[in-house]
């Protein structure tokens, strides 16, 4: 992937993190705002006869659910074509899985030399949701997108 191997910031006193989404080991795009969200349900077991009433015993947890939303997107068309063989103009031609990366440097690392410290991918992602919005003003185009996503992986280096 290439983000974690282009040039880094010297900053010995901040963590640093990267970003890029692939898929087939080919990296598609970048982003430059990031967040991440997890939700699960849960079911409090009660005693009914306590003598207060009833009474919490235990707390069972659900499934989660893990979702991410990213903006300022921008998505490679030639990437894309050798990963899936199609062009993707809407969501509606995004129907494949991608893998989101989230490349973490501790601060005392050499950001020349130095692996990442940790790295968390959001594996098989599937887009939800996607937004354009142009500022004419400015001249800017923003993207953003939602990921619905089945599980996440980590490693320390």
């Amino acid at each position: 992937m290439g983000y974690p191997q282009t040039a880094l910031p010297v900053n010995m006193h901040s963590v640093f993190y990267a970003h890029s989404i692939s898929a087939n080991g080919i990296e598609l795009g970048s982003f430059e705002k990031f967040s991440a969200k997890a939700s699960r349900t849960t079911e409090r077991i009660r005693e009914l006869m306590a003598r207060r009433g009833p009474q919490v015993k235990e707390i069972v947890w659900g499934g989660t659910d893990i979702s991410i939303d990213v903006s300022r997107v921008e998505l490679y068309n030639k990437s894309l074509f050798e990963a899936f063989g199609i062009e993707i103009y809407t969501l509606e031609d995004f129907n494949k899985y991608v893998d989101v990366h989230e490349f973490q440097w501790n601060p005392g690392a050499n950001p020349f030399t130095d692996t990442p410290n940790r790295t968390i991918t959001y594996v098989d992602c599937v887009a939800s949701d996607w937004g354009k919005d142009l500022d004419t003003g400015t001249v800017r185009t923003v993207e953003s997108m939602s990921f619905q996503v089945t599980t996440i992986s980590g490693s320390r280096s």
